[in-house]
């Protein structure tokens, strides 16, 4: 097994581990059995426990990112790319729950650490898809767009998943805020354009409950 191969295939395997056992459970001997390699092997590969962990939270971000670009093929609307965005970021981090609520407990640095990489790049993406709404002069003039991220931001990241019951009825009240919150937004023309619309904003919540829960939730 190619090096570069062999790499990625510890990486997706200690991930699912480490989202269905938990961190502090799931030992490199674990990682290194599940892998039908020597923990030697697997040293080589990674020096310690925390390096892969590190390196499974980067794949994670990285993952993350390539959704966002994605956002931006769903056309030239702005309000869905910003909804698309949100429900994604929302779902990947139900998804990867249990990694990252031990990582918080356990391995606090790098916790923050990541985190601080990953919101910020999902705020920077926000703030890029409300500039982007500016530029189609579909927001108000006294919106300030890097408070209303960090808002957006603030949404999604408001409680601990664990606490949440029902998964797929969290994704859509985020949504439904969301969606509400980015349409007191809008300016007084954009809002009519899109009620003299057949079907008007209702299209637009259609369209972000047609992607499917699931294929957020795993994409690779």
């Amino acid at each position: 097994m190619a090096s570069e191969e062999g790499r990625k295939k510890i990486v997706e395997t200690a991930l699912q581990m480490f989202n269905s056992r938990g961190c502090r459970s799931t030992t490199m001997d674990d990682i290194a059995s599940a892998l039908h390699m020597s923990k030697r092997t697997l040293y080589e590969y990674f020096a310690t426990k925390e390096e892969l962990l590190e390196a499974c939270l980067m794949t994670i971000h990285t993952s993350i990112e390539r959704c966002h670009r994605q956002a931006y093929s769903k056309g030239d609307e702005p309000l869905l790319m910003a909804l698309y965005m949100i429900k994604m970021n929302t779902m990947r981090n139900i998804g990867h729950q249990r990694l990252i609520e031990d990582t918080e407990r356990y391995y606090p640095e790098l916790h923050d650490r990541f985190f601080k990489v990953h919101t910020q790049a999902f705020r920077d993406m926000i703030v890029r898809t409300l500039q982007y709404a500016d530029r189609c002069h579909y927001l108000r003039s006294d919106i300030d767009k890097d408070t209303a991220a960090t808002f957006i931001c603030n949404i999604v990241q408001q409680r601990r998943l664990s606490e949440v019951e029902d998964k797929d009825a969290y994704v859509q009240n985020i949504s439904k805020i969301c969606f509400t919150y980015l349409r007191g937004m809008l300016n007084v023309e954009t809002i009519e354009r899109y009620e003299q619309k057949e079907a008007g904003f209702h299209l637009i919540m259609e369209q972000l409950n047609r992607i499917d829960n699931r294929n957020i939730a795993t994409a690779k």
